[in-house]
């Protein structure tokens, strides 16, 4: 499901859109490049800006398809959520244009849960007496 468009700049490298659910509608939404200092220090910044001031709302890392073809993985937070969002930026062929693509996870069953076994008797190296 496509929950939001993004134009691309390639002398700034960066993305500006927007993010539209049912819940949720955000207009200027842009995702930085980020200063890296670690590997797994995420490669864009994610925020929302409004009223001169901007909010981060979450985090992407530049990652390949086993096909080769470049996208970002993205991750969206907020409090009132009650778990991040996790989704994808999918640029065009041409990289102008991007999408935000979102799907819902599907829940695995839990677990059989095995009981425990009841205790073994222990074997006794003693004997009953036996009956006269």
């Amino acid at each position: 499901m496509i929950i939001g468009n993004f134009s691309y700049d390639p002398d700034l490298d960066t993305y500006a859109g927007e993010i539209t659910t049912l819940t949720l509608q955000r207009t200027d939404v842009r995702f930085l490049p980020s200063e890296k200092t670690s590997e797994k220090e995420p490669d864009y910044r994610i925020v929302h800006e409004f009223g001169g001031m901007a909010f981060e709302l979450g985090a992407a890392w530049t990652r390949s398809s086993d096909r080769g073809r470049r996208y970002l993985s993205v991750m969206l937070d907020d409090p009132a959520l009650p778990t991040s969002i996790n989704a994808a930026l999918f640029p065009s062929d041409g990289d102008e244009q991007a999408a935000l693509v979102w799907q819902r996870q599907v829940k695995k069953p839990p677990a059989a849960e095995s009981k425990p076994e009841a205790p073994r008797a222990r074997k006794s190296s003693r004997q009953a007496p036996r009956p006269s």
